[in-house]
C-alpha cells in the first residue's frame, strides 16, 4: 500500500524542482525511485498523481512570477492582453501548455509570457496538469518497468535502486543537454527525422 510519508517527500522533491524557472532540476528522479520500490497499481496511480499536482503547483508559481511581473510592469496593457486571450482561441493557448507540459521543452519560456498577459489561471492549471499527469504516468510506468526488469537481473531490490538513480542521472543529465534551438531549426529544415538527428547529436556532443 501507499506510504504517505513516501508520497509527501515525492511531491516536496518535484515541487521544489519546478517553481524554480529556467533551471531545470531532477525533480522526477523521487518520483521513479518511490515507484520503483512498490508494485500496486493504486501506489503507482497515486505516485502519478502526486507527481503531476507537485509539478503543476510548482508551475503555478511560475505562472504567477510572470502576472506579478505583468501587474507591476504592464499596468493597464495587461487588460488588452486580457481582453485578447477572450477573442483568440484559448484552446489554441490550452493545446500549447498542454504540449510543453508534456514535452522536455523549456516551459518557462510559455509560461511566463502568459502570466505576464493575464492568461486565465484555471483554464492555465487544467492544461498544466493534464500534460503533468500524462508525463506523470509515463514516467511512473516506465520507471517501475524498467526497475522490475533490473531487479530481474541484479536480483536485489536496494541494488536495482541504485542502477535506477544513476540511470535517472545518466538520462537527466543528457535531456539537459539538449539544444532545443538547434532540434527545432533542423524540424523546421527536415522533419522529423532531421530534428531526431538534431536531438542525438545534441545529447551526446562533445564539450
Amino acid at each position: 500500500m501507499a506510504d504517505f510519508a513516501g508520497l509527501a517527500g515525492v511531491f516536496l522533491a518535484v515541487f521544489i524542482s519546478h517553481f524554480i524557472p529556467f533551471i531545470p532540476l531532477p525533480g522526477y528522479l523521487a518520483a521513479i525511485e518511490y515507484a520503483s520500490l512498490h508494485r500496486d497499481l493504486v501506489t503507482l496511480f497515486l505516485t502519478a498523481v502526486v507527481t503531476a499536482l507537485a509539478a503543476s503547483l510548482g508551475k503555478l508559481v511560475v505562472f504567477a512570477y510572470g502576472y506579478g511581473i505583468g501587474k507591476a510592469v504592464a499596468g493597464k496593457e495587461l487588460e488588452y492582453a486580457k481582453r485578447l486571450f477572450q477573442k483568440i482561441s484559448k484552446f489554441g493557448i490550452d493545446v500549447a501548455v498542454f504540449v510543453f507540459a508534456i514535452s522536455p521543452l523549456a516551459d518557462d519560456v510559455l509560461y511566463i509570457p502568459l502570466g505576464v498577459a493575464g492568461y486565465d489561471i484555471r483554464r492555465f492549471f487544467l492544461a498544466v496538469f493534464a500534460g503533468k499527469f500524462v508525463l506523470a504516468s509515463i514516467i511512473v510506468a516506465l520507471g517501475r518497468a524498467v526497475s522490475a526488469a533490473v531487479e530481474a537481473v541484479v536480483g536485489d531490490t536496494l541494488l536495482s535502486v541504485v542502477v535506477m538513480a544513476a540511470i535517472t542521472v545518466a538520462f537527466t543529465v543528457l535531456v539537459l543537454r539538449v539544444k532545443w534551438s538547434e532540434v527545432l531549426r533542423a524540424y523546421e529544415e527536415g522533419g522529423a527525422r532531421r530534428a531526431a538527428v538534431a536531438l542525438l547529436r545534441s545529447m551526446f556532443r562533445r564539450g
